[in-house]
């Protein structure tokens, strides 16, 4: 099982760690920049190392890697971490670099933005793939028929490259580890998907600890706010009033118990903020709050059935949720 290393009490300041397949461990806490806007990112990546956060969740897709990397620039030639080596540094493959001869030119990419000479993890962000070029696929034409066993295949050869330490995936379901694994020489270190009270995933998590793969989750307190708001079928998990209830009876926010839960399965959690105050309240009052047995069962109620406690592309086309219609506007706003 993948276990939180250290003091597991939520009481330590101490950032705990995720132990990984073949060595090394990971921050539970990082420090996420999905849907940043322009020069935010920048400033709360800064803010976020400053207040001791050492773990940054990045991706290609999220098109905001050259102001982490000079952020973190930065912080090295100011003395906030010593070197690069006190920071884990994750980025992931988007889909239009599947082909076994763009994987490397994807991640070289990446790496180039941030400024750094190696990635401590790399995941295939999804499993499926565009065809070259594409961004975003509208059409079933821009879907690219590669099989993740073989992008597996050519992100190995990262790892032998000493381009990449450890490598994952993001949004696999289990069918989809069973193949990677199938093939795989090299272990699967980390499964990214979204999941929260109201989309536990706990087949796919407890397959997770039993492989000894360690969860990231993202979507943790439920991206009411996300582009993908009007096609969310629960309302924001942040007004649920049972979180409201277990919030109050601890005197916090219900942001710091959705963490706080997360952090307790055990998983990393990687929440964006670019309020200096949040940005510390969602590391520093997570360690803080312990939540007892009745918060736990009280939480695992609040399970909901299929895709209803889904935030995050509930009905994306590339994922099969959906039919293509040439835009986006029936799935992303």
């Amino acid at each position: 099982r993948t276990l939180l290393s250290g003091r597991t009490d939520m009481t330590a300041t101490t950032v705990p760690t995720l132990a990984l397949p073949g060595g090394g461990v990971m921050p539970a806490i990082g420090y996420g920049t999905w849907l940043s806007k322009p020069g935010e990112v920048y400033a709360g990546t800064k803010k976020a190392i400053e207040l001791g956060y050492r773990h940054i969740d990045e991706a290609w897709v999220y098109k905001n890697e050259a102001e982490v990397g000079k952020a973190i620039k930065e912080v090295i030639a100011e003395g906030t971490v010593a070197a690069r080596a006190d920071l884990w540094i994750t980025s992931k493959l988007w889909q239009c670099h599947h082909r076994t001869e763009l994987v490397r030119e994807g991640c070289l990419d990446s790496m180039t933005q941030l400024g750094v000479e190696c990635l401590d993890l790399y995941l295939m962000h999804f499993p499926v793939a565009f065809v070259p070029g594409c961004d975003e696929a509208v059409s079933a034409d821009q879907m690219d028929d590669v099989p993740i066993e073989d992008t597996w295949r050519a992100m190995e050869k990262l790892v032998d490259e000493g381009l990449v330490r450890h490598i994952g995936v993001s949004n696999f379901e289990i069918a989809e580890l069973k193949r990677v694994q199938a093939v795989a020489s090299k272990p699967i270190a980390c499964n990214q998907f979204e999941t929260h009270p109201y989309y536990q995933r706990r087949e796919l998590f407890e397959y997770c600890q039993s492989h000894g793969i360690a969860v990231t989750a993202h979507s943790s307190m439920g991206g009411g706010a996300n582009a993908m708001r009007k096609f969310h079928k629960s309302p924001p998990l942040t007004d649920d009033p049972v979180i409201g209830e277990i919030a109050a009876k601890h005197g916090t926010s219900p942001h710091v118990v959705l963490l706080a839960w997360g952090l307790r399965r055990p998983m990393a959690i990687i929440p964006k903020s670019v309020t200096p105050k949040r940005i510390q309240a969602n590391k520093d009052e997570v360690l803080a709050l312990q939540l007892d047995e009745d918060d736990l069962a009280k939480i695992a109620g609040l399970d909901k059935p299929g895709l209803d406690g889904c935030y995050c592309h509930p009905r994306t086309p590339w994922l099969g949720r959906s039919e293509f219609t040439g835009d986006t506007k029936h799935y992303y706003g």
